[in-house]
Parts: C-alpha cells; sequence; structure tokens
C-alpha cells in the first residue's frame, strides 16, 4: 500500500507581507504607547520639587499674614512716635498749622460714639461691643471692622471686667487694624487707655501687662468690685500660641 505524501502548507507571499505589516503596526503602538506613558512619568514633578513648592506656598503665606503687616504697623508706630516728639502731633499739615487742642487729648479721637483710644501707641480705632467670642462668624466679622468687647463681660461706666480682643496681624494691607494689637506689647505700666461708649469718654490707666498660655482664663474668675479692662490679643504676631494680655484700671 502506497502512502501519500503530506506536505505543509506553505503560506503565499502576499499573506506573509500582510502578517508583517501587521505584526510591524502593533510593535509601533506598543513603542508609542510607552513613549507616552514614560514622557507624563517624566513631566511629573519630583518629590524635592513639590516639598519645595509647599515650602515656598507656606513662607509666601507667612509673609503676607504676619510679616508685612506687623512691619507695616510698626513702621508706622515710629514714624508717629518721632513726629511727636520733635513736634508734638502725627499730622504733618499741623507742623504748619498748629491745632493746640491735640496737646491735650481733647477730642482727639475720630469715634467718639463707640472707639478706643491709646495715645502711646497711636492706636484710634472703632470699638464693636457685645460681640460673642463663641461665634466664630460674628468675631471674625467685628475684627475686620475693628477691635471687639466680649459680651457678657463689664461695659464702660460699669463695675467689673471689660474685654477686648483683636489680632496682632493680618494680611489685610489696605487697613492694619487687625494688625493694630500687634503694639500692646509696648505699653507701660500707667499708659492711658481711653474708651468711648455713647459719646462718653472713660479713662483708664495700664497696671500689668502678661504674656499667658492660650487657654489660660484665670483672669475672669477674679472677683473685681472696681471698673477693669483687660486688652488682648494673640502672641506672638501671627500665631494663637500664647496670648497677650493687657490689664488697665478706671481713673476718675
Amino acid at each position: 500500500m502506497n502512502k501519500k505524501k503530506t506536505t505543509k502548507h506553505q503560506p503565499s507571499k502576499k499573506h506573509v507581507d500582510i502578517n508583517n505589516k501587521k505584526n510591524k503596526k502593533k510593535s509601533l503602538k506598543s513603542k508609542l504607547k510607552t513613549l507616552k506613558i514614560r514622557k507624563k512619568t517624566k513631566n511629573l514633578p519630583s518629590g524635592s520639587v513639590v516639598f519645595t513648592t509647599v515650602l515656598v506656598i507656606l513662607f509666601l503665606h507667612w509673609l503676607f499674614t504676619t510679616l508685612i503687616p506687623v512691619l507695616i504697623v510698626e513702621t508706622r508706630y515710629q514714624y508717629k512716635k518721632t513726629m511727636m516728639a520733635i513736634f508734638k502731633t502725627t499730622s504733618l499739615k499741623e507742623v504748619f498749622v498748629p491745632d493746640f487742642s491735640s496737646w491735650t487729648h481733647v477730642g482727639l479721637s475720630k469715634y467718639k460714639q463707640y472707639g478706643i483710644d491709646i495715645p502711646d501707641i497711636f492706636i484710634d480705632e472703632k470699638v464693636i461691643f457685645n460681640v460673642d467670642p463663641s461665634d466664630p462668624k460674628q468675631y471674625k466679622e467685628a475684627l475686620n471692622a475693628g477691635i471687639a468687647h466680649a459680651s457678657g463681660t463689664s461695659l464702660p461706666g460699669e463695675p467689673g471686667l471689660g474685654y477686648y480682643f483683636a489680632h496682632s496681624s493680618s494680611m489685610d494691607l489696605r487697613i492694619q487694624r487687625n494688625a493694630i494689637f500687634y503694639l500692646l506689647r509696648k505699653l507701660e505700666k500707667n499708659d492711658s487707655v481711653y474708651i468711648w461708649h455713647e459719646n462718653e469718654k472713660h479713662h483708664y490707666k495700664v497696671y500689668e501687662t502678661k504674656i499667658t498660655e492660650a487657654d489660660d482664663v484665670d483672669f475672669f474668675k477674679k472677683i473685681i468690685d472696681t471698673e477693669e479692662i483687660v486688652l488682648q490679643t494673640c502672641w506672638p504676631p501671627g500665631t494663637t500660641h500664647k496670648r497677650l494680655l493687657v490689664f488697665a484700671k478706671r481713673v476718675e
């Protein structure tokens, strides 16, 4: 019996060329995909770049919310202090046209209805009375407008302790009310503080200045029969680590 020889089917040249083209096309697509992935990976920032960027952002935030406001307030204070020492006024206009009423500090405040005036550090600001210190929305609005008086504490003319607070720094570069209490640290014993309430001026004298922990509220527990005030701000400027407190008693 004769066996038939089996021959393998040989693909035609045309079929081979088609397969080669398909393989080349797949290979090209694979290479392009790999290149795209490498390019994306290459464009991603490295860990050191991200870290540096974060540091720069933090520095800029500190610069604009703490350093610049403090420098503006400090520069203004030094300028006014020099003007007062030389010309007995902080106004250039009064250098040429003197206003002697300001020398006695009568009628000098701009906020006679509700305000606070501290001549030694050139503070003359609006006071928002009866602000709830436990309501962030309310006290933030008050601090954007001036200096806050805490609700539940004594009003001017009443016995007890009146509590006034403001920031020591702010990123508001147009009006530095939020940073103005930065200057509280310059107050000394027997310096005067004037608080205006319903067009009546109340005079206080500083008797103590101290720095406490942020959660220290022992001064509220003290029983006070006379009329006193405490001025508070955060310390150091731009932080909430501690509190700077200035205590003053009413002068008849």
